[in-house]
């Protein structure tokens, strides 16, 4: 399949034994791939037509919580927002008749770290449960090491040298293993000491899981 929008678009294809998880660094192709797979449910259920070579599904009801912004008219941040999007989606499962299909980009990123991931776990694995087929993509890793039984994972990944980090967009089996968000501020021109300072912090915390400067 490819994203119908894009002037030269990278095929990926995908056949899902459980609900699938996506890692990857920055913009490495997870949010594409994700509305990729939503506009080929969507085109498939419609108009029987989908950017891809095949297509075989079930009929879904389909929902998403992506591109999501606050609603300052309705009074809601951006987490309340979420919350309300994957709330629907609870809901709907719950009603029985054709199976959900569901597509979350950056699984609660509106919220503070801990909890964030506590909840994300809980979400995913309910929709595991219940009537619910889900992709979703995520930048936390953590969530990787608690549903290895009900979720899939896949990832997109780029090469990083000093000056350039490249992305060839291919989807691949397993769990994402670089990170590209402080290469990324050296790229764009960041102050070097912002930089390092950066990257030894990151890399004290990995080593031993604590925040200090």
């Amino acid at each position: 399949a490819y994203h119908p929008l894009l002037q030269h678009p990278v095929k990926n294809s995908i056949r899902c034994q459980k609900n699938i998880l996506i890692t990857g660094s920055n913009a490495s192709g997870k949010s594409t791939f994700l509305k990729t797979i939503a506009l080929c449910s969507l085109l498939a259920q419609t108009i029987q037509t989908v950017p891809a070579e095949s297509y075989c599904a079930p009929i879904f009801r389909i929902f998403s919580s992506m591109t999501l912004r606050d609603d300052l008219e309705g009074g809601d941040s951006y987490y309340m927002v979420e919350i309300k999007a994957l709330k629907r989606v609870i809901d709907e499962s719950k009603k029985g008749g054709n199976k959900v299909l569901c597509f979350v980009d950056e699984v609660l990123r509106g919220t503070n770290t801990v909890e964030r991931i506590a909840a994300s776990t809980e979400i995913l694995r309910y929709f595991s449960r219940e009537n619910v087929l889900c992709f979703a993509a995520t930048h936390d890793i953590e969530l990787t090491g608690m549903l290895n039984d009900v979720y899939d994972y896949y990832y997109f990944e780029g090469d990083i040298t000093e000056n350039d980090i490249h992305f060839h967009y291919h989807l691949q089996a397993g769990v994402a293993k670089t990170r590209n968000a402080i290469q990324l501020l050296k790229l764009m021109g960041y102050e070097t000491e912002i930089v390092e300072r950066a990257e030894t912090m990151a890399q004290r915390f990995l080593k031993e899981g604590v925040w200090r400067e």
